[in-house]
């Protein structure tokens, strides 16, 4: 569990105390910001796991409806012409979750909304929360990212001015003439023996203290010593000005500098400024330079090309003369560090001498990049020409996590081209967002660290396993978990297969990620989500769950274990796309046949029913999950089994649905369409390898995708009152079908596009009508902002902005097809396409970063821009990669 949600737990659940963004951030030392969103995600992952567990007060910042007249009706005070513009009154307010959606009613627009505080019970009185703010301001914490001189010292209050005596005509004098020695810069003449012990005065005294001090009203003041002789001031000697002196006492006036050198503060500005001049013609162009004849010019610096030896590799530093102008260069050098046998870095030394030395480099720090997750909850500069203004949501170049020249060009090619700056640029951040943030390791196969790596794991190992890991990898994210999902990977990087032929390294990057994911389903097919690869050097992590699975799997490897059919149906898809665009068969390799193997056993397996056929006994199946939560679509009943199914159907069970959702009926109809285009797919390409081997695997595969989609239109169409024969989104066999779709890929909406039907297929046209309104599909949702096929996985009031972006693919009228991209570009506020929105608010959303859904808006403004340019493009001529 992460350092801060232990914390509030601790602090909230454990203690019952009310925590709120200032004072967690003052706790753990963060940024306000970064307070914030930690008490939203608190907010968020304990409600998951235990609704009602936690409540939140929400402050919220914009223009209220009418707000003057439910103050008080002031405005029947100000005359027509003050309200001319109609200025929006600004207005703040707390309220708690339970009266939010009341609050935000009237609201005309919400400019912030934040969670303020958390808390274990409901926030009744928010009197309450004054008590917070009391303890925050007198909390002597430090302020978090405040830079803390730790050598200032802090000066001691000067005490209340004595009552002076009057001093005696010897002892003025002698201040008299001790006061015009200072002014002349000239020591005082030492005290006599009979007089008391005197500080010596200092070298030069300051000019504006001998214009006002008064010596006829002072008190004899004793000289200090030097700076370098002498400690810190004190009030002991540190005169008070007071406004009874005595005025009848001739001040001394300071005289005339006239020691040799001596400059006035008018000519060391201009000295100053000359210098300045003198060293902006230095660094100018040679033919640009003035020639001084009062100095030489400085010695030109050394350039190299390539350090013969590490030793010699140098930083150079510009030092100045006392008078400003340059002098030369000089060298700084760090000894040089090396990995012993122990592994510890040690400086290379010889004979007890350091003798390898490098230079002080300036690369880039990639630690000093931001954390997307975070840096995309903000919005970044420069922003859009559109109406929406929306930001450039892409992290620097040097932050990237992969490089692409083909990408960048096409970017350029579309955007260049779009009529709506606004759609530019949310494509030009969602296009790239997977390359830009996902791809967190990569290799080429070919570097000698990663195969030191493997040799190093083969030699801690029993047995060796030809080809693991080995040839290009690549892991890739789904966004703000490390963990890599079969499926969203596979669509994350569908966009870029077309440019798999034109750029070689976006060839190794799939082709890699296809290696990587043969590598999981080698491990562990029934698994959805896995761990960085062990050559990759990146921490596991764990999901925090308490699950128990068969077949058992290693942590280390799976990150979470749901037996999902469209995950190994994504694997398939990414070789067979691969194919289709390079018509490489590279991937072909002993690895990727083994991981092929295993996906056709577990469809023996899964395609098993729940009671034998002939005995009528119950079967265990080979898959189940158990998972301890308050959450029905996150376990499997009946001890993790699942509802029965029927025999003899021709479909295979999925426990899981793409939304990792339990699914009710076992037999999901989405996953078994696109199952069986997949096998069908991946058995050609099999054939045209010439292995006899192949040959047999590729039957194997074509016998699979044909009984799966015979029993998808024998047992997955029914008839449905109103619509006619529509496909159902799962059924058990023995005559149970739900109705309803989901937004993940694949969906019933999504059927042409895996490429099981048409689009002007009849079953699938009176499906399409079902599940796009309210009354045949209960999972259509429908607000004042926002609109779209939802799911479980969020809740009642969240859509999915994939599923606007599935039905503009699947659309022949451009009306439609505006119409979705409008609302999905309108709930974009960020410049980047959320997981779901809520219908009500559009500002209300869940991940600020989502890739898989940026990877699917970039795939439809593609898609568009060869199907119906004239939505996208001002001149209407198609464009395709």
């Amino acid at each position: 569990m992460d350092t801060y949600l232990k914390h509030l737990s601790e602090t909230v659940l454990a203690e019952d105390k009310v925590v709120d963004y200032r004072l967690l951030s003052q706790s753990l030392q963060v940024p306000l910001n970064t307070a914030k969103q930690m008490l939203y995600e608190f907010h968020r992952s304990q409600n998951a796991k235990r609704p009602g567990s936690v409540h939140a007060t929400y402050l919220i910042y914009g223009v209220r409806y009418n707000y003057s007249s439910q103050n008080g009706g002031d405005e029947e005070m100000l005359d027509a012409d003050s309200l001319a513009d109609d200025v929006p009154v600004y207005d703040l307010c707390l309220c708690t979750e339970e009266r939010l959606r009341d609050v935000l009613e009237e609201y005309e627009e919400v400019k912030t909304i934040h969670v303020y505080s958390v808390s274990a019970r409901a926030t009744k009185d928010m009197g309450l929360l004054a008590d917070l703010a009391q303890e925050v301001s007198s909390s002597e914490q430090k302020v978090p990212h405040t830079i803390v001189n730790p050598n200032v010292r802090k000066r001691a209050r000067k005490a209340a001015p004595k009552v002076k005596e009057e001093p005696k005509p010897v002892e003025q004098k002698k201040a008299v003439e001790e006061k015009k020695a200072v002014v002349k810069n000239e020591r005082p003449e030492k005290a006599t023996s009979a007089a008391p012990a005197k500080k010596p005065a200092p070298a030069k005294a300051s000019g504006i203290m001998a214009a006002f001090s008064k010596a006829a009203s002072l008190p004899k003041k004793e000289p200090k010593t030097s700076k370098a002789a002498s400690p810190a001031v004190t009030e002991t000697n540190t005169p008070a000005l007071s406004d009874e002196d005595d005025d009848e006492e001739e001040i001394p006036q300071p005289k005339p500098r006239t020691k040799p050198g001596f400059k006035t503060k008018k000519q060391r500005e201009e000295d100053l400024r000359r210098m300045m001049e003198e060293d902006d013609e230095e660094e100018a162009p040679a033919s640009e330079r003035a020639e001084s004849p009062e100095e030489p010019e400085p010695e030109p610096m050394e350039v190299e090309e390539a350090a013969p030896e590490p030793a010699k590799e140098e930083k150079e530093v510009v030092e100045t003369t006392g008078n400003g102008r340059r002098r030369g260069k000089r060298r700084i050098m760090r000894k040089k560090q090396i990995m012993d046998e122990q592994g510890y870095l040690v400086s290379a030394t010889f004979g007890g001498h350091d003798t390898n030395q490098e230079p002080l480099t300036h690369k880039f720090d990639k630690s000093a990049c931001p954390d997307y997750t975070h840096y995309s909850t903000y919005p970044h500069g420069p922003f859009s020409k559109g109406p929406l203004e929306l930001p450039f949501q892409r992290p620097d170049p040097r932050c990237r996590t992969f490089q692409s020249d083909a990408i960048e060009r096409v970017i350029k090619d579309v955007t260049s081209r779009m009529k709506d700056p606004d759609l530019a640029r949310l494509f030009e951040n969602a296009f790239p967002s997977t390359t830009d943030t996902t791809v967190r390791f990569h290799t080429d196969g070919k570097d000698e660290k990663i195969k030191k790596k493997l040799r190093e794991r083969e030699r801690g190992r029993s047995y060796r396993d030809d080809g693991e890991w080995e040839g290009p990898q690549s892991f890739i994210i789904t966004g703000d978990i490390i963990a890599e999902w079969l499926r969203d990977s596979t669509n994350q990087l569908k966009p870029y297969q077309p440019l798999a032929l034109k750029d070689p390294a976006i060839f190794t990057l799939i082709l890699g990620a296809i290696n990587t994911q043969s590598e999981y389903v080698i491990q562990s097919p029934y698994c959805n989500a896995f761990q960085p690869p062990p050559i990759s050097g990146l921490p596991v992590s764990m999901n925090g769950q308490d699950d128990t699975v068969h077949p058992i799997y290693e942590p280390n490897v799976v990150f979470e274990c749901k037996y999902e059919l469209d995950s190994l149906a994504h694997f398939l898809a990414l070789g067979n796309e691969f194919h289709k665009h390079t018509k490489s068969n590279e991937f072909i390799n002993p690895r990727w046949r083994k991981a092929v193997r295993n996906v056709l056993r577990v469809l023996e397996s899964q395609s098993q029913p729940t009671f034998d056929p002939v005995t009528a006994n119950y079967r265990q199946n080979e898959y189940t999950f158990q998972r301890h939560t308050n959450i029905g679509t996150e376990t499997l009943n009946l001890q993790g089994v699942g509802n029965p199914l029927n025999n003899g159907t021709g479909l295979v069970r999925s426990a899981f649905r793409p939304s990792d959702d339990a699914t009710i009926f076992g037999f999901f109809i989405p996953a078994n369409a696109q199952m069986s285009v997949e096998l069908k797919r991946t058995a050609a390409i099999l054939r045209s390898t010439g292995d006899s081997s192949d040959k047999l695997l590729a039957e194997e595969m074509e016998t699979y995708s044909e009984r799966m989609r015979e029993g998808i239109f024998e047992h997955g169409v029914v008839n449905h009152r109103k619509y006619g024969r529509v496909f159902a989104y799962e059924v058990d066999g023995y005559g149970s079908a739900l109705m309803m779709d989901d937004a993940n890929y694949p969906s019933l909406l999504a059927l042409p596009l895996m490429g099981f039907v048409e689009r002007d297929d009849e079953v699938y046209r009176n499906t399409r009508r079902m599940l796009l309104e309210k009354e045949g599909n209960p999972y259509y949702l429908k607000g004042k902002d926002f609109r779209g096929i939802g799911g479980p996985h969020i809740g009642l009031q969240n859509a999915w902005p994939m599923s606007l972006l599935v039905q503009a693919q699947t659309s022949e009228d451009e009306e439609e097809i505006g119409g979705c991209l409008e609302l999905v570009l309108r709930s974009s506020r960020l410049g980047l396409v959320h997981e779901s929105v809520d219908v009500n608010w559009a500002t209300s959303y869940t991940r600020s970063w989502f890739a898989w859904a940026n990877g699917v808006f970039a795939e439809t403004v593609l898609d568009l821009a060869r199907r119906k340019p004239g939505v996208v493009f001002e001149d209407g001529r198609p464009y395709e990669i």
